[in-house]
């Protein structure tokens, strides 16, 4: 049995029921068909540009841990 994660809808209140294998692609919500952000419950490894472009544009929250090697 595969896992599956809630989102709510900002526009209605809707829980709407997500698969895991659909984790970082944008839904759309059952009930009022506005666009559910894409959802990330695994870390995303990103580098120098990638971080700036994916927290620009990303709507939730973001966790960032930062890592050098010195």
């Amino acid at each position: 049995m595969s896992s599956s994660y809630i989102v709510t809808c900002s526009s209605c209140g809707t829980g709407n029921r997500i698969p895991a294998q659909m984790e970082g692609k944008q839904g759309q919500c059952g009930s009022c068909h506005a666009p559910l952000p894409p959802m990330y419950h695994t870390p995303q490894q990103l580098g120098g540009s990638g971080f700036d472009s994916f927290v620009s544009v990303y709507p939730g929250p973001v966790l960032a841990e930062f890592w050098a090697p010195w």
